[in-house]
């Protein structure tokens, strides 16, 4: 998955800077995905280190809140008392550990395939003439009537994919906005770091929201304390519900042509079915089977050229 987002995306930037450079496709190719990695380092040399920082300042900041509210002292005390005697608490304690190591291998292993689907994508749009001479070399096989039709539908596929991947950029550019606004509205500093780090985790379907709610809480508890943590929790919901009952259907059917309603069912279905990646993959697929069955898009598709064409 992350790989053809990787290809689309990467393949983008090479075309429209050999477009508007005339710079060559190596060069190209390598300008962008340079490009991309000091965006990467740089957005993430901004974010790690007032992360943290606030971390850090959490202690102090709690040893201030019981000094202010000295009731709180006698009351964490005697919570965590009845939490350390509790059989059950223990019980579900190693329970909720050993799940959160699971977790944190599983977000490693995310990693290790994010960072190779970058590096497959790099190898495709480096050698992509080479890969377009072998694929067309089918279509002059002696098997071309059945490898031209299968390459009309992957092609068709892929376009379809790619024009709702640059809809999900636009509809994270759109939230991110919001939210940079929103959090300027609350007080929250820091407004060029977070608004990056939302942008980043906003490209990862349902999980993104809840990745990005960690940093936000911890640093509102530590600037504003808990009617601070609220008030980002009621951001974060409002514009996270203005996202998927609004934003998403109403982009996703302008970029597919697809009524409203049948988007939005759509990603519901889809979402059940494929997990948090439905609400990326569920789209296409439907608009790719009913171009499949000649039910008359806008969206239009490269096709390979017929036997017929190199007669």
């Amino acid at each position: 998955m992350f790989t053809i987002i990787f290809i689309y995306l990467g393949n983008a930037a090479i075309v429209g800077i050999e477009r508007h450079l005339h710079l060559h496709h190596l060069l190209s190719t390598l300008l962008v995905y340079l490009l991309f990695l000091g965006v990467l380092v740089a957005a993430f040399g901004q974010i790690i280190p007032p992360l943290v920082s606030e971390a850090s300042g959490l202690p102090h900041t709690l040893n201030e809140l019981v000094r202010t509210y000295p009731q709180l002292e006698s009351s964490l005390t005697k919570l965590v008392k009845n939490l350390t005697q509790n059989a059950t608490v223990i019980s579900n304690g190693k329970a909720m550990l050993s799940s959160g190591m699971v977790k944190l291998s599983r977000f490693s292993s995310g990693v290790e395939t994010v960072i190779l689907a970058f590096f497959f994508s790099f190898i495709f749009n480096l050698t992509k003439a080479q890969l377009q001479r072998f694929v067309h070399a089918f279509t002059k096989s002696r098997f071309a009537g059945l490898f031209v039709p299968m390459g009309n539908l992957v092609l068709k596929f892929v376009h379809i994919f790619g024009t709702v991947i640059e809809t999900q950029l636009i509809i994270c550019t759109i939230n991110t906005i919001l939210m940079v606004l929103g959090l300027w509205l609350i007080g929250m500093p820091s407004l060029l770091i977070l608004g990056i780090m939302v942008f980043f985790l906003g490209l990862i379907p349902v999980a993104g929201v809840l990745i990005s709610m960690i940093p936000l809480v911890i640093i509102a508890f530590v600037t504003g304390g808990l009617i601070r943590v609220i008030e980002v929790l009621v951001l974060v919901v409002v514009i996270h519900m203005f996202e998927s009952y609004f934003l998403h259907p109403r982009l996703m059917a302008n970029a597919t042509n697809l009524p409203i309603f049948v988007t939005f069912i759509t990603l519901i279905v889809s979402e059940q079915i494929f997990g948090a990646w439905g609400l990326i993959v569920g789209v296409p697929l439907v608009a790719f089977f009913l171009d499949v069955f000649d039910v008359q898009l806008k969206v239009k598709s490269e096709t390979l050229p017929t036997p017929t064409d190199h007669a």
